[in-house]
């Protein structure tokens, strides 16, 4: 008799295999395991929800609409290189970090005036406050790929590796959980 872990199971195969994710043959095997007890459900991480904020009560992501939410998230986990973070978080934070970006490099053209001087130098500030949870978020990011953290050391090989990061940065999560946590839409 099949019970309703296994056929939850069973459902997520089928909806790997509808996506490319995994192939037909792939699927019947991981399909008989099931049936045949071999297969044992994935237990869940014992680490603590890494999406909430020791202060919040919500262990879910802020929803589409909270772009605030979305942007302040990677300062809440200012220095953690656990977990996983998506796609969406990581975006946000890059549109708000070039934007700050942008800022102080208008107020460094133009720093004959007064107040320019003091726009460049809290620019300029918050960019090297930004440097660490920036990196957590990439090694975040990495580990929704099921890869390891160390990858974020590939910003240091001169030309090619920030775009190999950007291009590692575009790539969808695993979809399902792996060693570093849960997918984190699936909370």
């Amino acid at each position: 008799m099949i019970d309703e872990e296994a056929l939850r199971s069973i459902e997520k195969l089928h909806q790997m295999k509808q996506e490319g994710i995994i192939s037909e043959s792939d699927f019947d095997a991981a399909k008989q395991d099931i049936l045949k007890g071999r297969a044992r459900p994935k237990t869940k991480s014992p680490r603590p929800n890494i999406y909430t904020h020791p202060e919040t009560k919500n262990d879910q992501l802020p929803d589409d609409g909270q772009f605030i939410e979305w942007l302040i998230l990677p300062l809440k986990r200012y220095a953690d290189f656990t977990g996983r973070s998506g796609r969406q978080e990581y975006w946000l934070f890059q549109a708000a970090a070039a934007v700050i970006t942008f800022a102080f490099l208008l107020s460094v053209i133009d720093l004959g005036s007064g107040s320019s001087i003091l726009v460049a130098g809290s620019s300029g500030l918050a960019l090297i406050g930004l440097i660490v949870p920036q990196v957590a978020l990439q090694v975040r990011r990495f580990h929704d790929q099921d890869k390891p953290g160390w990858f974020v050391l590939l910003n240091l090989v001169p030309y090619v590796g920030p775009v190999i990061v950007l291009v590692f940065m575009l790539l969808r999560g695993t979809p399902w959980e792996n060693r570093y946590g849960p997918n984190p839409y699936d909370q």
